[in-house]
């Protein structure tokens, strides 16, 4: 099931547009990274993918639907979003709010994924805590845990097919950034079509298979392979300063930006 963007156009104000003429697709097996400096539109453009948002013009659809159209319960079937600050406005326990992802998938083993979404994520020992009372990490991986839950376990327990994560390792401990990343890899190679926005160009890297580039004023400026995507050409373009390629072996380790002189 992949997701593609078809020509869109966006702006939360008719004469600031975000986004003037943007296609895009994230699909099936596959780890895309939405890389660009701040105010890039990655965020918006994760909401438009997601539904949230509709085109002024284009169209956005999920296994041939509209993603707009789609009630937030059929959404809910077939994506799983993962904002950066998840809102968290009532005082339920961790694993309530977790189990909250398969409300619109059905009940079906539904002890059973919040256990192991759970414990992928490292959180056992803050099940029956209120969830506002968990670290800003702990939060995040909790809304990664629930986004787990929502996907599923294969055809054994239907689930979402999509996952849109918005820098899901920002307030994460190196540790629990590479956990996060390797299930990215995990869920992948299961068939789930992944979107990531990262800030950190060496993990877009060393976990995606594909990268997208976006400069300051919402261009798509590259898409490919990482390698082809972080050319020195094209994040001099986006990011404005170039960039100290660290390698060994032939494998890119870091990219360090250079301060302007």
């Amino acid at each position: 099931m992949s997701l593609a963007a078809d020509h869109i156009q966006f702006g939360y104000h008719r004469h600031t547009p975000i986004f003037g003429d943007l296609s895009l697709e994230v699909r099936p097996g596959e780890v895309l990274a939405l890389l660009g400096p701040n105010g890039s539109g990655k965020t918006t453009l994760l909401r438009l993918l997601a539904g949230m948002l509709r085109p002024v013009a284009g169209t956005i659809t999920i296994d041939g639907l509209h993603t707009h159209a789609l009630k937030a319960h059929d959404r809910a079937r077939r994506l799983a979003f993962v904002p950066q600050n998840p809102a968290l406005a009532f005082p339920f326990d961790l694993a309530r709010y977790v189990g909250f992802g398969r409300f619109a998938l059905g009940s079906r083993d539904r002890p059973k994924l919040v256990h192991q979404a759970i414990d992928r994520l490292d959180l056992t020992n803050k099940t029956h805590e209120p969830i506002g009372e968990l670290s800003a990490g702990q939060r995040q991986r909790a809304a990664i845990a629930r986004a787990l839950c929502q996907l599923g376990e294969s055809a054994q327990t239907p689930g979402t097919c999509v996952l849109l994560a918005d820098e899901p390792t920002a307030s994460l401990d190196p540790k629990h950034a590479v956990r996060v990343m390797e299930l990215m890899r995990e869920l992948a190679s299961t068939g789930v079509a992944v979107a990531v926005v990262i800030h950190d160009l060496s993990s877009a890297s060393r976990w995606a298979d594909r990268a997208a580039l976006l400069d300051s004023s919402g261009s798509l400026i590259a898409e490919g392979s990482p390698e082809s995507v972080l050319s020195d050409q094209a994040l001099r373009q986006a990011f404005g300063i170039g960039f100290e390629r660290i390698q060994a072996r032939g494998e890119l380790l870091a990219l360090r930006p250079v301060a302007s002189r």
